[in-house]
């Protein structure tokens, strides 16, 4: 069962201690984009355009758009974005969008923590626990740590090795969801565990079926080969999927989608991670069903990985047993054949992360000189790496504090329910799929995220009841800014005419509460009153943001990327992205009178419910 933290902290106390973590932002521009071809450190470096990370379709920021103006160029997303002229795809996904204040980010983002005076100035909220608030804890902290070893227990899985697979994403991400399974379920083993980077990366590039309502069913992506290149033998294996690097982006689309995780298993897992062909050919057999989820990821938090949130990041750690976070991987950053990184780069332009791993402890008096050139100061990072027992110190490696590209980068931990938590929920509602629009299997730049660049406006999705009884007791949302503060109503069956659900003619809402989280990324937020629902009923989710934000959405897409090879000049193909817009993603109109369909985008709101047994009381007389 699912360990419950106890907190005696009053929310005066909180948010006190809060304020005591300042925040502070370096501006560091990025010079090149630096891929690893694979795990040993081999790179290729590509060099991309300079223009601004987030490129405003309209060419120039509203007035009166505060977030954008006051975002660093790392805040607003991480990496060389490459013009709009030359990303093709993204350009015309924007035309699309007909907006002038649509965002393009890098998928590589950096989340945003301007917000913060705002959310603790915010009187209407002072009473609102954050859904995070572990983060905000003002226990001591120690000066050095290791979840390896917590008071004799480990809340960490054993080292694995990627071989030649670009998934190093994957492995880090399911290291840190195994991480928190293990910190909040005593009755798992270390020893027992472990979670299928197999199903998570096939199922980032393969249509699947089966979500609750077939909302995201025709939300994929997949390899193919548009030209019917000749020898083109990865295809006759369907395996191309194992030499797409990712980001968190893609951990956050498929695992809060419930596409996994799954145990390493049977099909489930590698047969080869070496060689040029077995790595391909050895891995041909397809993986369990996308939805056979063995956990339930329902929460992804994400802040700054600047050397300012230390504590913060400590706390994410204490909370899960581990987080994720990028670093450069370029051999001269490494010291004593990969037991301690160090990324610097003087004045010039920081390169996007081209490898991801997991950080599980730290210690505090790290000495500078233990890397290949010294840092600003003591302390490090302990990292577990996905590059086999070889490297580094059995495993795992020590990253400065001070390294630029941690600097640049997000942070992220994993909130996973077993079967049996409070949290763990029969169904998923959600009509977004993927946050990314994917043009290039290593190159940030050309692969894109869509968002609103600065907005308030209230958003919403639509659902209809699957089931003959049903309790909603729950809903998730992403946001790509930290400190957020929003009003959830839930209406049902709101009138719809004409593609608009006029505001004056709703109902009083069957719910209304107000929610906050530290952290950005997806979290899940428990209703106050649990909703009854009947098979057919339409229920509308509506968030309220406080302040002016940054609003992440699935762009509907229909296109062709580039062709894509291995590092073997193999054809692993071209990404084919298919996003379609639901019709049930509603946001308000520029009167202001009335929420409007969206007919080119899906909002990143989920609803969750359980199924109503049936009781049955027996009547039988005395």
């Amino acid at each position: 069962m699912k360990k419950k933290a106890v907190l005696a902290l009053g929310i005066s106390a909180i948010l006190i201690a809060a304020l005591a973590l300042g925040i502070s932002t370096h501006m560091h521009r990025k010079q090149k984009f630096v891929n690893p071809a694979r795990r040993d450190g081999e790179v290729t470096v590509v060099d991309v355009p300079e223009d601004d990370q987030l490129s405003l379709v309209s060419g120039e920021a509203d007035s009166g758009d505060d977030v954008s103006d006051s975002l660093s160029e790392e805040e607003q997303g991480s990496g060389d974005s490459g013009s709009l002229s030359e990303n093709q795809s993204a350009k015309e996904i924007a035309d699309g969008l007909q907006s002038d204040d649509i965002c393009v980010i890098n998928e590589a983002l950096t989340v945003s923590d301007t917000g913060k005076t705002a959310f603790f100035d915010n009187e209407d909220f002072k009473d609102v626990i954050p859904v995070d608030h572990e983060y905000l804890l003002t226990t001591p902290l120690p000066s050095k740590y290791d979840a390896r070893n917590d008071n004799g227990k480990c809340y960490v899985t054993e080292i694995e090795d990627q071989g030649y697979s670009y998934l190093c994403w994957a492995y880090a991400a399911l290291a840190a969801v195994e991480s928190d399974i293990l910190k909040n379920h005593e009755d798992i083993s270390y020893k027992n565990l472990d979670l299928s980077e197999k199903h998570l990366a096939y199922y980032n590039v393969h249509k699947t079926d089966g979500s609750t309502g077939g909302y995201i069913d025709d939300d994929y992506r997949e390899l193919v080969n548009p030209d019917n290149e000749k020898n083109a033998w990865i295809f006759d294996y369907d395996t191309g999927y194992v030499a797409v690097g990712g980001v968190t982006d893609y951990c956050i689309s498929l695992l809060t989608s419930w596409k996994g995780p799954v145990y390493e298993k049977g099909n489930d897992a590698f047969n080869s991670i070496y060689g040029s062909d077995y790595l391909f050919k050895d891995n041909k057999e397809k993986p369990s069903d996308a939805y056979k989820a063995d956990f339930h990821v329902q929460g992804v938090s994400q802040v700054k990985g600047d050397i300012s949130n230390n504590e913060l990041i400590k706390r994410m750690i204490l909370t899960h047993g581990a987080v994720t976070a990028g670093v450069n991987s370029d051999e001269k950053f490494w010291k004593n054949s990969h037991a301690s990184l160090y990324s610097f780069f003087e004045n010039k332009k920081i390169p996007t992360a081209d490898h991801e791993i997991s950080i599980i402890g730290w210690d505090d008096e790290y000495a500078p000189d233990n890397f290949s050139s010294r840092p600003f100061g003591k302390g490090a990072w302990l990292c577990k790496n996905s590059w086999g027992e070889t490297a580094g110190n059995k495993g795992y490696f020590y990253l400065s504090y001070y390294d630029d590209t941690l600097e640049i980068d997000s942070i992220s931990a994993y909130s996973v329910a077993a079967e049996g938590d409070d949290d763990y929920y029969d169904n998923n509602y959600q009509v977004a799929g993927f946050l990314t629009n994917i043009e290039s299997a290593l190159n940030d730049s050309m692969n894109t995220v869509f968002a609103y660049s600065g907005t308030q406006k209230p958003y919403a999705v639509m659902y209809k009841a699957q089931e003959e009884r049903e309790l909603l007791k729950a809903i998730g949302f992403m946001s790509i800014d930290c400190y957020g503060q929003y009003d959830v109503e839930i209406y049902k069956d709101a009138d719809v005419k004409d593609g608009k659900i006029e505001l004056d003619m709703l109902k009083d809402p069957v719910c209304s509460q107000k929610i906050s989280s530290i952290s950005a990324g997806f979290h899940t937020f428990t209703l106050d009153k649990e909703i009854e629902l009947e098979k057919g009923e339409e229920f509308l989710v509506v968030i309220k943001p406080a302040h002016e934000e940054r609003l992440v959405f699935e762009a509907a897409a229909d296109n062709v990327s580039p062709k894509n090879y291995d590092e073997w000049k193999n054809l692993t193909g071209s990404f084919a992205n298919n996003y379609s817009a639901s019709g049930n993603s509603y946001y308000l109109s520029e009167d202001g009178e009335s929420l409007e369909c969206q007919n080119n985008k899906d909002f990143f709101i989920k609803a969750y419910t359980n199924f109503v047994e049936q009781m049955f009381e027996n009547t039988d007389e005395m």
